[in-house]
């Protein structure tokens, strides 16, 4: 009877021993799998094999440089209604950026190239016969006529619009304008005072831009430049035709004519 009751102890306490070992076997395990790519940690269960993955944090090792909120660079959209007839404009010129370099290719096969080491590419964009980069050092412009990229520099602006046209672009900040003329390769500044922007177009060889102040018209064959004061009027509708520009400011009319390269003022009122 001793030999009996001491068996079944001994096995009771065997079967516990047995089933304490089992829970312990089969608890789960976990394995730290830092992953570098990202600077996470993951953890993975062994037995169920389900994967919990914590709030991202950066591995110690890695420094996350405080890099600055990219400047503002929009497209810009005239005020006054543009009602000119643009014809189907095709681009001739495109570029491919690379290591630390763009390069443009003319249509006649012509690689230009152009390091950007050290800058910040913030809007770059190909059109008609040019292409137009500005980073946060200069603005570049190339165009089927030229052999390089020209560069114009800027001062500290830190907001810019940009309008294209099939042979020149604008590229407008709060203090000056910026226009880039793909005949001659060149980059021209005109100096805002007390003014703001509100129009721009370019059809063929002639640029139109409207300032709350006076209109501009350009020759971009010749780099010769026209103005006229709006004398506090707002010009409401533009319109660029072969051989003359018309400007609508209510009871007034400022036609601009290609032959005669003056302004004519129509009083509307009549």
């Amino acid at each position: 009877m001793f030999f009996y009751l001491h068996t079944k102890q001994f096995l009771k306490f065997g079967y516990v021993f047995l089933g304490l070992l089992i829970s312990f076997g089969s608890s789960p395990t976990l394995d730290a799998n830092p992953s570098y790519d990202e600077g996470d940690i993951y953890f993975f269960d062994s037995v169920s094999q389900n994967r919990n993955r914590p709030p991202q944090r950066p591995h110690p090792d890695l420094h996350v440089p405080n890099i600055p909120l990219k400047q503002e660079v929009t497209v810009f959209s005239n005020e006054p209604s543009d009602k000119t007839a643009y014809p189907y404009i095709q681009t001739t010129i495109n570029f491919v950026e690379g290591n630390l370099s763009l390069k443009a290719f003319l249509s006649d096969g012509t690689e230009v190239a152009y390091s950007t080491r050290g800058e910040h590419i913030r809007f770059s964009k190909c059109f008609g016969d040019h292409c137009i980069i500005v980073s946060q050092k200069n603005l570049l412009g190339v165009s089927n006529s030229s052999t390089e990229w020209e560069k114009g520099h800027i001062f500290g602006e830190e907001r810019y619009q940009v309008a294209m046209g099939h042979k020149a672009t604008l590229v407008a900040s709060e203090r000056k304008l910026y226009l880039y003329n793909s005949y001659t390769n060149h980059w021209e500044t005109i100096s805002l005072e007390q003014e703001t922007l509100s129009g721009f177009a370019n059809l063929y060889d002639k640029v139109a831009i409207i300032t709350s102040r006076r209109i501009i018209v350009i020759d971009l064959a010749s780099e010769m430049q026209y103005e006229q004061n709006l004398f506090l009027r707002r010009i409401y509708q533009f319109e660029m035709r072969d051989g003359f520009i018309n400007f609508y400011a209510r009871n007034k009319l400022w036609m601009f004519r290609h032959q005669t390269e003056a302004f004519e003022e129509v009083d509307l009122t009549d």
